[in-house]
């Protein structure tokens, strides 16, 4: 019993610490100009990181603009950056 409940604190730990970085790599883009301030990104944002490869970043951004689900936005992602290199 007690393995399994040091495994749970382990595994809760480490998917803190994972949604912590994932937090701060998007404040860093931010401050680093990468990303657009809140509430002011559109198309063009999404299209610009794609092209620069920043996939994470342009799901992210596209979350934002149409209040999706990261499923959603991710399928629609990919079926952009098909578009975008023919």
């Amino acid at each position: 019993m007690v393995v399994l409940y040091t495994t749970l604190i382990v595994l809760v730990c480490i998917l803190v610490l994972f949604n912590t970085y994932r937090v701060w790599f998007f404040i860093d883009a931010r401050r680093r100009g990468k990303l657009p301030p809140k509430g002011k990104a559109t198309m063009y944002d999404v299209r610009q990181l794609l092209m620069e490869g920043e996939k994470e970043l342009a799901l992210q951004v596209y979350c934002e603009i149409f209040q999706t689900t990261p499923l959603k936005a991710k399928k629609d992602i990919e079926e952009l950056e098909r578009s975008l290199k023919v």
